[in-house]
């Protein structure tokens, strides 16, 4: 008599429980192949709370002055010290990464978003599409991204969302040449013509087919646009040109008088917010850099 497979005789497909296992152990094992990745999207989530919970986890308000004597070097009441206002470094340096990572995401999802939309469109209709992209595109280029930051705050004013409109533009043609190479290659592929001689539409190929096979490249590349976006938000705050004097700003924060004081023995005021910064970038890039080894199949062992 044959035996009866467990679906048959319990009613239950017992492969339901193993297929959650199985991408456990994927995980885990994609996770011990790339340390670095993992610790950039540790970092990079962790600043995602900070930024989400920092009214909550601070310990003073980072508009607060007199919070603590001036120039009070890192104690267990201020870990990282006070400015010369009296203000609690720590609690600024969580605000500002709200601040940061809220202009920088917009910027990215804004600017690389649309710049790799952009990009996929010139490399798979070409022609006119791909000769007005690709000219749009070195014009840009020749144009100074800090005369158009100039010419924003002329027109809008300064404020998060002019920072947000700059950087995006900046953003907007970036990366979009590296996805029209990899979207023309995709393009001329195998199941593109099959799909073709069924009698799909280019649009529905666009978009079904060429579109979903890119993304992970664009994935990795708006990734390592977020780190270049929080630097140039950083460097705006820095010369005076990002948000409001007085908001809690990474850039700020080392910008102005705080540099003199740092001179003068009280490093504490600039190290830290720089600590900050560094490590955000670091965390967005090397994470880019797992998401590339992952899904690159040429790259894989």
């Amino acid at each position: 008599m044959a035996a009866r497979s467990p679906v048959a005789t319990t009613g239950y497909d017992w492969t339901f429980r193993r297929r959650p296992q199985r991408r456990v152990r994927r995980l885990g094992r994609l996770a011990a192949e790339h340390p670095l990745g993992v610790f950039g999207l540790v970092v990079l989530m962790g600043f995602v709370i900070l930024g989400v919970l920092g009214p909550y986890i601070a310990p003073y308000d980072p508009r607060e002055l007199r919070a603590g004597q001036p120039f009070a070097g890192p104690s267990l009441d201020h870990p990282f010290g006070t400015n010369n206002l009296g203000q609690d470094v720590f609690s600024r340096v969580i605000a500002g990464a709200r601040i940061s990572l809220v202009i920088a995401s917009a910027a990215v999802f804004f600017g690389a978003g649309l710049g790799a939309l952009l990009g996929m469109a010139a490399g798979y209709y070409g022609r006119w599409v791909d000769y007005l992209l690709q000219r749009s595109s070195e014009a840009f280029s020749a144009f100074p991204a800090l005369v158009l930051y100039f010419l924003l705050i002329a027109a809008f004013g300064q404020s998060p969302k002019t920072i947000v409109f700059a950087i995006g533009i900046s953003a907007l043609f970036s990366g979009n040449r590296v996805l029209r190479g990899a979207t023309m290659i995709e393009a001329r592929s195998t199941y593109v013509e099959a799909a073709r001689a069924m009698g799909c539409s280019e649009t529905r190929i666009f978009l079904r087919h060429v579109v979903i096979n890119v993304l992970p490249l664009t994935v990795v590349l708006m990734s390592g646009a977020l780190g270049a976006a929080i630097l140039a938000e950083s460097a705006l705050a820095f010369l005076g040109l990002g948000v409001e004097p007085g908001t809690p700003s990474w850039g700020i924060d080392m910008s102005g008088q705080n540099l003199s004081f740092a001179r003068l023995g009280n490093w504490h005021i600039v190290v830290f917010p720089g600590i900050a910064i560094s490590l955000v970038v670091l965390a967005a890039n090397l994470f880019g850099d797992a998401l590339r080894d992952i899904w690159d199949p040429r790259l894989r062992k």
